[in-house]
């Protein structure tokens, strides 16, 4: 920008303009493909983070009845056996929730790492000074 005069508008808005430095010129294309990218990212779930910690929460719960002796074959048959059981498949349930959390985190920085890899690529176009195409 060669004027440093500001812009008004009808509202009384003063409108700056912008500061000189260096930019990056990048084809519309690319730009909407980085958009979409990034808008395809969002927060991780909690899902299975909280299903695993719940499914493991009742684990050491029964765990605990088993071992205070709240749970007894005197009121019902096989009660040991049954909560011993609840125990076994909790347990198994959160570890499975928890390992599906860890591979959705890591598809997640993959997904991420892929956008910032997008972006350094169009950097280093400019940087080599050859304005290689898209």
């Amino acid at each position: 920008m060669t004027s440093e005069t500001p812009v008004t508008m009808s509202q009384g808005y003063e409108v700056l303009p912008p500061k000189s430095g260096k930019a990056f010129p990048i084809p519309c294309n690319e730009w909407d493909l980085l958009k979409g990218n990034i808008s395809t990212l969002a927060d991780e779930p909690q899902i299975f983070q909280s299903t695993g910690m719940l499914f493991l929460g009742s684990a050491l719960a029964t765990l605990i009845s088993i071992f205070t002796g709240a749970v007894s074959d005197a009121v019902v048959k096989n009660a040991v056996v049954v909560a011993w059981a609840a125990v076994v498949v909790c347990a198994i349930c959160g570890l499975g929730c928890l390992l599906l959390r860890r591979q959705e985190r890591r598809l997640r920085s993959a997904s991420a790492a892929g956008i910032v890899s997008q972006m350094t690529m169009i950097e280093e176009r400019f940087e080599r000074g050859t304005g290689g195409l898209a």
